[in-house]
């Protein structure tokens, strides 16, 4: 796929790798639609990308909120004429180590990592279907693909949006829309900073640790995820696929092989 003047959904857009993604999506010709919580992220987003109003905008949306991803999506297309490319990039950490934690949070997780995901995909597909053609990028990680003993319930999470990804692999032959993921490891993210308000400093090391795939592994940066997402939209012959970003080894497609339609 050119992605030139081609119109991108961004969730979680404002930081880590939403923002690195949306750079290189605008970089190359996208544009661009961020969305996020926050109206001040956004616009200190939107000036870190360099943005015009014409090329790239901010609209917030809590993912989990049905409507408000409605409300996305149709303003996207409004602003911009459709929607051609969606990264599913937001994402919280499940908590503390089960079956201790807060029930609350686990639910958030599973509200955010999950719902969030098909929240924004039923309501994309809303405008891609009718174009005939897309593609969609889901963010898991490598603990979607391994166990993670520290936060199983963020596993969970990751690794439903894997088999998602495997099952919405039909959607190639009905209607021309790809869908990926990529399984990145440990990445230099908020998202990691902010782990150790939800981890004691033993079960932080173990996780952050766990996450670079080695112990002695340092931090993707999120520039080095965002180059791998552009690839999953780009290459026309991926679709169904589980793309895993180690730093230090070799990318892996995990699952290359899209299964049929039923």
């Amino acid at each position: 796929m050119n992605i030139d003047l081609k119109v991108a959904v961004v969730t979680g857009g404002t930081s880590g790798i939403g923002l690195a993604v949306s750079k290189l999506l605008h970089q190359n010709g996208a544009k661009v639609v961020l969305s996020g919580l926050d109206d001040q992220n956004g616009e200190v987003a939107l000036d870190a990308i360099g943005a015009s109003p014409e090329t790239a905008v901010f609209i917030p949306a809590d993912v989990t909120n049905e409507t408000q991803v409605q409300r996305l999506m149709d303003r996207a297309k409004s602003l911009f004429g459709g929607i051609d490319i969606l990264i599913n990039n937001a994402g919280i950490l499940g908590g503390p180590r089960f079956p201790e934690g807060d029930r609350d949070h686990w639910l958030r997780a599973i509200a955010v990592n999950q719902i969030g995901t098909l929240n924004c995909i039923q309501a994309a597909l809303l405008h891609m279907r009718p174009r005939g053609a897309g593609v969609i990028v889901n963010t898991s990680s490598t603990s979607g693909l391994t166990p993670n003993l520290i936060d199983p319930v963020y596993a969970m999470t990751k690794a439903g949006i894997v088999n998602l990804t495997r099952s919405l692999a039909f959607l190639k032959s009905e209607s021309n829309i790809r869908v990926n993921c990529v399984c990145p490891a440990l990445v230099k993210t908020t998202l990691e900073a902010n782990s150790a308000r939800f981890y004691d400093e033993s079960s932080r090391q173990a996780f952050l640790s766990g996450r670079a795939g080695r112990i002695d592994n340092p931090a993707l940066e999120p520039d080095d995820v965002a180059k791998a997402i552009i690839k999953l939209v780009i290459d026309e012959t991926l679709n169904g696929v589980a793309y895993k970003i180690v730093f230090g080894e070799r990318d892996e497609l995990v699952y290359p092989a899209a299964p049929q339609k039923l």
